[in-house]
């Protein structure tokens, strides 16, 4: 489980109108998709980056699993993996085979279970057969589940992605919400997704809802389709939730 309890953050050059997280309190279970909601400057990013160990809080504690998750990375590797949104920053080996490679490594595993590992990982994101590929000659989607993939194979508890979708063509982001349902319940793994696409609130089983700092909304995903509209004047509403509620305004 992850805990924030009474959480603040701000950074160095706090000033009045510098970004603030406000003693934020919540906890996110594995066994369902968590998602975190708010446009840019909510905090939201802040609040994943804390998660995993980034960043050390002000004040207030965080924990994962009831460890610290920044002084764990410090001393013995990570408790949550973190996905960010442009590949470009993540991607660190030459082709995809040494990119899923470079974590493992890391892990001191032998070479026949990196190599078990690597390619189970290349053919669940469907880059089996790019494996000896130059990271250089992928398209902007191939990379995106390249990041997800060198993150996967490292086998963590839990993987908060930070705007995965926003690089990924409309198959593409079909297939992610595909691999993310198998992985959130079947394979034991804790999931946040970070975004303020409003899509993407449909795949959500919890929500937490963040705008300038502070922590507007938590619960589950028709709790928040029944809140009113002084949470969702804040957030970016799909639209076919609105429709939903026109028909059953129009049959009450």
């Amino acid at each position: 489980m992850i805990v924030f309890d009474q959480v603040s953050f701000w950074y160095k050059d706090l000033t009045e109108t510098s970004f603030r997280l406000k003693e934020v309190s919540f906890s996110l279970a594995k066994g369902c998709i968590n998602g975190i909601i708010g446009g840019n400057g909510s905090g939201k990013s802040t609040v994943a980056r804390l998660m995993t160990g980034l960043m050390p809080v002000n004040s207030g504690t965080v924990t994962v699993f009831g460890k610290d998750p920044y002084h764990q990375l410090l001393h013995s590797g990570f408790l949550a993996g973190i996905i960010f949104q442009n590949p470009e920053n993540q991607i660190v080996g030459a082709t995809v085979e040494e990119d899923l490679a470079f974590g493992l490594e890391n892990l001191g595993l032998s070479h026949a279970e990196m190599h078990c590992r690597i390619i189970e990982t290349a053919a669940r994101f469907g880059l089996g057969s790019l494996l000896r590929e130059p990271v250089a000659n992928l398209s902007g989607g191939q990379k995106q589940l390249l990041c997800i993939a060198s993150v996967m194979v490292m086998e963590p508890a839990w993987v908060i992605f930070d705007e995965p979708t926003s690089h990924l063509d409309p198959w593409s982001r079909i297939d992610f919400w595909k691999i993310i349902d198998e992985f959130v319940h079947h394979h034991d793994l804790g999931v946040v997704i970070v975004s303020q696409l409003a899509e993407d609130l449909a795949r959500y089983e919890r929500i937490l809802g963040f705008s300038s700092g502070s922590l507007l909304f938590q619960g589950s995903r028709e709790e928040f389709k029944q809140a009113g509209a002084e949470i969702h004047e804040h957030f970016n509403y799909p639209e076919e939730w609105k429709y939903e509620q026109l028909l059953a305004a129009e049959h009450a």
